[in-house]
């Protein structure tokens, strides 16, 4: 059976006035059907654009320059306006990263999920308004009755979060994108949001594309974890043997920023030195884009071009590397 949705080596470009910014460079990625992938990096490597992608929902100065995005066997970039409007929000959804900006402020919450319903099903507005209650039950917010009369502004941040992830799963999407769920909730309301993505998984087969750069939040909900930086895939293997034995540096930089019990109680928290590239360098491509701060770089490094994503060497089956000199201990 294909994979639920191929990337396959998708470059995207914004125009600005400094020039081209190359936000997303030569990315491949697959999704099996009830597979939760993480997509990790630091702000501004390309996560969030690479999922607008998905659904073809960039912004009007960004270009997908090459490559293709398959949902099972269908080109996304070769469909139409019609069949673009039946997939999106009813085989492929989204989860944005602000719940509040993501909900209409004046219009109610029971309103917002039943336009989803009405938009890709043929139903009367009492079986819209069933539905809709339906959706928010399945996320456990109290009293739904109360929330669908609600405006998003009456209500709280984690519940306004639930509300998005009702939305985007009212229609039981084959694909599920969610572009950093879990950001400023408190680690209460977190477990209870990551909780329901995996009911979601669980129950409806959903496959889900986790946006994020919390190393700790992927550890607990994830299979698979690709590592992307400056717009380019690090690394990609199951999320258990990368945590235990990562290969690219820029991989143990970031689980090194994680607070550990082991370590002395008044002991800083690490930081990866130094900060992303310029994108909008026409040079940038030429060399590895981890390599200034990089503490194993090898001269071929800066000589040989960018190192392709490749199987590593005697490494297990899926456990793929973008670097010349896959590590063992930094």
């Amino acid at each position: 059976m294909p994979p639920i949705l191929t990337i396959d080596d998708v470059s995207i470009e914004y125009k600005t006035r400094e020039g081209p910014v190359r936000a997303v460079r030569g990315a491949s990625l697959t999704m099996e059907r009830g597979e939760i992938v993480a997509l990790v990096g630091e702000s501004g490597s390309g996560k969030t654009t690479l999922g607008l992608a998905i659904l073809r929902i960039l912004p009007r100065n960004a270009d997908l320059t090459s490559g293709s995005i398959r949902y099972e066997h269908r080109n996304i970039g070769d469909m139409d306006r019609s069949e673009l409007q039946r997939i999106r929000g009813d085989q492929i959804s989204m989860i944005f990263q602000d719940p509040i900006a993501g909900l209409n402020p004046i219009i109610t919450v029971g309103q917002q999920v039943e336009e989803v319903i009405t938009s890709h099903r043929t139903v009367s507005k009492g079986e819209a308004r069933e539905r809709a209650l339906e959706a928010l039950n399945a996320m456990q917010l109290p009293d739904p009755i109360r929330i669908a009369k609600s405006f998003p502004g009456e209500l709280s941040g984690g519940m306004c979060q639930r509300i998005m992830i009702a939305i985007a799963t009212a229609l039981d999407p084959q694909v599920l994108i969610a572009d950093e769920p879990t950001a400023s909730l408190d680690v209460t309301v977190q477990a209870q949001i990551l909780y329901e993505l995996e009911r979601l998984r669980d129950e409806r087969g959903t496959a889900i594309l986790l946006i994020t750069h919390d190393m700790g939040v992927v550890a607990q909900i994830a299979e698979r974890v690709a590592i992307i930086y400056a717009g380019r895939m690090m690394e990609v293997d199951d999320v258990v043997p990368l945590y235990r034995q990562p290969r690219h540096p820029y991989t143990w930089a970031l689980l090194d920023t994680l607070p550990r019990l082991d370590r002395r109680r008044r002991s800083r928290l690490r930081q990866i030195p130094g900060g992303l590239p310029d994108l909008t360098d026409e040079e940038i491509g030429e060399h590895c884009a981890y390599l200034e701060r990089c503490p194993k770089a090898l001269t071929r490094c800066r000589t040989d071009g960018e190192p392709e994503l490749a199987d590593v060497i005697g490494g297990r089956i899926g456990q793929r590397v973008a670097c010349y000199n896959p590590v063992l201990e930094v």
